[in-house]
């Protein structure tokens, strides 16, 4: 309980700290409120914007591409990187086109998406699928060969098919590794989901980000900024809890990319 509050305490330090600087650092230098304006007023817009009920659509298109998105791109990369990792021979093939593909600027890609699937959440969607399939598929890859070899001769002893082999043996070492990259996945989910809305969107906080920069508008971007980060910071720390609550019996996790 102790370590509890005293992290929470500095965490709220921070937090007044912060807020303190940003106070001085607007009052000290009179910075106009549209380059930079006050905690207060900063915050005063944001409950403002919320009360009026369209900043929730704009927050509910960003969340649906980073949900659609990851989930079928998780999907994906289970498939690939169980494939890859039971075939060297599909491996050797398919690895260097992936890692080609996951090179490229996504940001050079999103122009593509919009064309191929316009302007809707759709391009959104396959670009967040994009990026968070290759954390997924290289940490499965690795999260399968971590199966300690005299495990799979005792598989072998016991006759054990394909799916009792990876249900209660492969996904079993793999889950570190495996949440890990979806960890990281997350995080470029966001990217990828905002990314898709700043080139071309009719919805979502990427868009507000535009139209903030468009109109200057500073406190529609902190807005939209501070609240992609709230949903990282959440998205993540779902996925710790959830780590921690099931690989309690780990003393690291796996992290590769």
């Amino acid at each position: 309980m102790k370590k509890i509050i005293k992290k929470t305490s500095l965490i709220l330090s921070v937090f007044i700290l912060f807020i303190g600087s940003w106070v001085t650092y607007v009052t000290l230098f009179n910075i106009p409120s549209h380059i930079l304006p006050s905690p207060l007023q900063f915050f005063s817009n944001l409950f403002t914007n919320l009360k009026q009920g369209n900043l929730q659509e704009h927050i509910a298109t960003t969340l649906i591409e980073i949900a659609i998105g990851s989930v079928i791109g998780i999907f994906l990369g289970l498939l690939a990187g169980y494939l890859l990792a039971k075939n060297y021979f599909l491996e050797r093939i398919f690895t260097p086109y992936v890692i080609l593909i996951q090179t490229i600027p996504k940001i050079s890609i999103a122009p593509l998406f919009l064309l191929w699937f316009g302007l809707g959440v759709e391009s959104k969607i396959a670009l967040v699928v994009l990026v968070v399939f290759f954390p997924i598929m290289v940490n499965f890859v690795v999260g399968i060969r971590s199966v300690d070899k005299n495990m799979q001769d005792l598989l072998q002893i016991l006759h054990a098919n394909r799916f009792q082999k990876f249900v209660f043996v492969e996904l079993y070492y793999s889950m570190p590794a495996l949440l890990s990259g979806i960890k990281v996945a997350s995080t470029y989910a966001i990217t990828g989901a905002v990314i898709g809305e700043m080139i071309g969107a009719k919805s979502g906080l990427g868009f507000l980000i535009i139209l903030g920069s468009e109109t200057y508008d500073i406190s529609l971007i902190l807005t939209s900024v501070l609240l992609l980060s709230l949903i990282g910071l959440i998205l993540y720390k779902i996925i710790d809890l959830v780590e921690k609550r099931f690989l309690h019996w780990s003393n690291h996790s796996e992290m590769v990319f």
